[in-house]
C-alpha cells in the first residue's frame, strides 16, 4: 500500500478554482492523482467506490456544505484526512470543521493554491505514519498475544497449528508452513500449514527433500526469496497448489539447536518489508522456546506413560486409555475389544537363561504383538510377562482372529537370544468384548483376565473368548450348573472348581491347593477310600455357593460393610441349595455346608460346636484357612508359612480340631522342615 500511487478527491464546484488547483498540483506534486467532483453527494459516492489518501472540501457547495459532507464522511466511517478549504475566514466554520474531523483548514486567499500541495502531501505523510503506528500496534500486540498463546501450549501439534495460523495472519501471508525436524538426525518430525496445500503429498524423510523450505534451515539464517521461479533449488521444492511469488523462511532455533523452520508464503500485497522481518524474526524466537519445552514436557509424559523396557504404554496409561473407550464406545453405540496375552512358562524361562536375556526376548515379542494389530489399536504392557490390547470397534469374533494371529505369530518362532540360542515360546490370549462381556472398565478387564486363567487350564499356547468360557455359559443360565453337578465324572468337578476360582484373580489355583493339602492329610489321619474321594470332591466345590455372589464382593479391596459380610457367609447355605439335588454329591455337602464352623461354636452358618461339626468338614476347615492364609486376598497380604502355622498352633481349640491341626502341622513339618 506504501507504494501504490497518492489519490486525492477534490470537491469544489467553482471550474476556475478547481482549473488553479489542478494545475498547482501538476506543477508541484506531479505524481499525485486528482479526482475532481462537484457536489457533496458526488463527494460520498466516490469515497464509497474507491481508495483516496486525501480530501481537499470545499465549504460551499450546492446541495450540501462541507460541514454536512464531513458529518457524513463520519457517519460512513471513510478514513481518508479531510482538508477543509473555504473562502470565509469564520472562525465558527473552522472549529466546526475540526469538530467533525478535519485535519487541516485553509482559507482561499490570494496564493492558497500554491499553499494546498505541500498541505494535503503532509497531511498524506501525517496519516500514513498515524496508520502505519497503528497497525504496527495492532501487530505489536498479536505478536504478545499469539507468542503468549505459544508459551502456554504443551502439545507441539496444537503449537504447531497455532504457529502457522498466527504467522500467517501476522505476516498478512497468503500461506505459512512450517516443519519440525530431529535435530540430531535432520529428518523431518512434523508438518502443519496454513492456506496452502502440497500437490504431490506431505513431504518426509530428509531435510534436503524440502528444496527452497529448507535452505533457511540449513543455512541457519532468515532467507527471503523474491523470485522462486528462478531459484536453482525450485525443481527440487514440494510443489504447492498456489503458485509461488515470494518465500520467506526463518529457521526455529534453541540453543544452537535446529528445530525446525517456518515458511511464509506469498505476501498478499507487494513484498515482505523489514518490519515484517523483525515481527517473524521476533515470533519464530518465541516459538522456539515454546517448542523445545512442549517437547520436554511431551518427553516426560511418555516416559510417565510407557514402558522403560518394552516402550509400550503402561499399566496406568492403560488404564486410563480403557477407561475412555469404555465411555466413547458406551456413548456412541460402538463396540469394542480386550485381549490379555501371557507368555507361557515365562518365569522358568527366566530362571533358566537369565532376567537379561528374558528382557531382550520381551522386546522381540512386542514387536511380533505390534505387527499383528492396527495402528490404532492400543497395545500395553499390563505387567511382568503380561500384556493387553484394545482393540477399537472390534467384535468379539473379529478380535478372537486377531488373538489367534499373535498366538500363532509366536508361536511359529522360534525366537532367538541375544547369545544367538533359538528358543520356543508360546502365549495365551483371554478375549472379552464390550459389551456382552463387561459395560465397565472393570468388569472388561475382570473378563478378559479370567478368559485367560481358562485359556492357561485347557493347556496354555491357545486364545479363549470370554462367552465361549464354561464360567460365562453358568452366569447366562443357572441351570447349567445344576445340569454339571449331576455328572459324577472327576473332570466336570475340576472344570467347576476353575468356574469358581476364576471369579477372583485372588483365588485362582485355591480349589487344586486345598487339594493337595486335604489328600495328604487323609493319608495321615488313615481316612478310607469313599471318604478320601469324598474331601476330594469337598475341596474342590466347598466355595461353590459364591458362584452367585457379585465379583464386586470378592474383589472389594479392605474390609467388607455388615451387609457384604452377610452375602459371603450365605455361600454354604446357597452350596446346598445347588448340590441338595445331585444325589451323587450327598456325601460331600456336610463338608462343604459346615467348614466355616468354629470348634467353640462362633462360626456359621449354625453355629455347631467340637464333635458336632462333621468330621470332614473339620479336616476340610484347617486345610482351607492355611492354604488362604498363605495366599493373597484382596483386603491383606499373604502370610508366610511360619506365620500361617503360627495362626493354627493359637486357634487350634477355638477355631480348628486340636487334633487335626496337630496332624497337618506335623505334615507341614515334614514338607518344610526348618
Amino acid at each position: 500500500m506504501e507504494n501504490e500511487p497518492v489519490k486525492i478527491l477534490l470537491v469544489e464546484d467553482n471550474v476556475d478554482q478547481r482549473e488553479l488547483t489542478l494545475r498547482a498540483f501538476q506543477k508541484k506534486e506531479p505524481d499525485i492523482r486528482i479526482t475532481p467532483v462537484e457536489t457533496g453527494p458526488a463527494c460520498l459516492e466516490a469515497l464509497g467506490k474507491g481508495r483516496f489518501d486525501a480530501v481537499i472540501l470545499d465549504y460551499s457547495l450546492p446541495m450540501m456544505n462541507g460541514i454536512e459532507v464531513l458529518s457524513e464522511i463520519q457517519t460512513k466511517g471513510y478514513t481518508a484526512p479531510v482538508i477543509m478549504v473555504t473562502g470565509q475566514g469564520d472562525e465558527k466554520i473552522a472549529v466546526e470543521a475540526m469538530k467533525r474531523g478535519a485535519c487541516d483548514y485553509i482559507i482561499k486567499s490570494q496564493n492558497y493554491h500554491q499553499t494546498l500541495p505541500p498541505a494535503a502531501r503532509k497531511v498524506i505523510d501525517q496519516n500514513r505514519l498515524k496508520r502505519r503506528l497503528e497497525k504496527n500496534a495492532q501487530r505489536v500486540h498479536r505478536l504478545y498475544e499469539l507468542s503468549l498463546s505459544l508459551a502456554t501450549e504443551r502439545k507441539t501439534t496444537v503449537l504447531s497449528d497455532t504457529l502457522v495460523e498466527g504467522a500467517k495472519e501476522l505476516m498478512d501471508a497468503e500461506g505459512a508452513l512450517l516443519f519440525l525436524i530431529d535435530a540430531e538426525q535432520g529428518e523431518i518430525l512434523q508438518t502443519a500449514f496454513a492456506g496452502v496445500s502440497f500437490e504431490g503429498g506431505i513431504p518426509q524423510g530428509p531435510l534436503s527433500k524440502l528444496g527452497l523450505f529448507g535452505l533457511a534451515c540449513q543455512e541457519k539464517r532468515p532467507i527471503l526469496i523474491e523470485d522462486p521461479q528462478k531459484h536453482p533449488l525450485k525443481g527440487a521444492t514440494p510443489a504447492l497448489q498456489t503458485p509461488l511469488r515470494q518465500i520467506f523462511s526463518i529457521p526455529l532455533v534453541r540453543e544452537a539447536r535446529n528445530l525446525g523452520v517456518l515458511n511464509l508464503i506469498n505476501q498478499k500485497q507487494g513484498s515482505f518489508s523489514s518490519e515484517d522481518r523483525d515481527f517473524l524474526s521476533t515470533l519464530c524466537v518465541n516459538a522456539a522456546v515454546a517448542l523445545d519445552n512442549a517437547r520436554f514436557l511431551e518427553e516426560v509424559e511418555k516416559r510417565a506413560a510407557t514402558d522403560s523396557l518394552t516402550g509400550l504404554y503402561n499399566h496406568r496409561e492403560f488404564q486410563k486409555r480403557l477407561g475412555e473407550e469404555t465411555e466413547r464406545a458406551s456413548r456412541y453405540g460402538k463396540a469394542f475389544s480386550l485381549l490379555m496375552l501371557d507368555i507361557d512358562h515365562f518365569k522358568v524361562f527366566n530362571d533358566t537363561h537369565g532376567h537379561p536375556v528374558g528382557d531382550a526376548i520381551l522386546k522381540e515379542i512386542v514387536k511380533v504383538i505390534q505387527k499383528c494389530i492396527r495402528n490404532v489399536d492400543f497395545p500395553a504392557r499390563y505387567g511382568g510377562e503380561e500384556f493387553s490390547v484394545i482393540l477399537p470397534e472390534t467384535i468379539g469374533i473379529h478380535a478372537a482372529k486377531v488373538a489367534e494371529r499373535i498366538r500363532k505369530a509366536i508361536d511359529d518362532g522360534p525366537f532367538v537370544t541375544p547369545t544367538g540360542h533359538r528358543v520356543h515360546l508360546s502365549i495365551s490370549i483371554g478375549v472379552a468384548s464390550f459389551p456382552e462381556d463387561g459395560r465397565r472398565r472393570e468388569e472388561l478387564i475382570l473378563s478378559a483376565d479370567q478368559a485367560l486363567y481358562f485359556a492357561k487350564k485347557d493347556g496354555r499356547n491357545r486364545v479363549c473368548r470370554y462367552c465361549d468360557t464354561l464360567k460365562a455359559a453358568i452366569e447366562k443360565d443357572q441351570n447349567k450348573l445344576t445340569e454339571l453337578l449331576r455328572n459324577p465324572e472327576i473332570k466336570t468337578i475340576r472344570d467347576l472348581a476353575a468356574v469358581i476360582d476364576a471369579k477372583s484373580p485372588y483365588t485362582r489355583g485355591h480349589s487344586e491347593g486345598v487339594i493337595e493339602y486335604a489328600l495328604l492329610l487323609a493319608d495321615a489321619l488313615n481316612l478310607g477310600e469313599q471318604e478320601k474321594q469324598s474331601l476330594q470332591l469337598a475341596s474342590l466345590l466347598h466355595n461353590i455357593g459364591i458362584v452367585s455372589i457379585p465379583d464386586s464382593i470378592l474383589n472389594k479391596p479392605g474390609p467388607l460393610s455388615t451387609e457384604e459380610r452377610k452375602i459371603i457367609q450365605a455361600h454354604p447355605g446357597l452350596a446346598q441349595m445347588l448340590i441338595k439335588e445331585s444325589h451323587n454329591l450327598d456325601s460331600v455337602l456336610p463338608a462343604i455346608l459346615y467348614h466355616h464352623e468354629r470348634y467353640d461354636g462362633k462360626g456359621y452358618p449354625n453355629g455347631l460346636t467340637g464333635e458336632e461339626i462333621p468330621f470332614l468338614a473339620r479336616v476340610l476347615g484347617v486345610v482351607e484357612a492355611y492354604h488362604a492364609m498363605i495366599s493373597v486376598r484382596p483386603y491383606r497380604p499373604k502370610m508366610s508359612h511360619e506365620e500361617a502355622v503360627q495362626e493354627l498352633r493359637k486357634n487350634a481349640g477355638t477355631q480348628f480340631d486340636p487334633g487335626v491341626v496337630k496332624t497337618f502341622l506335623e505334615i507341614l513339618d515334614k514338607r518344610n522342615p526348618a
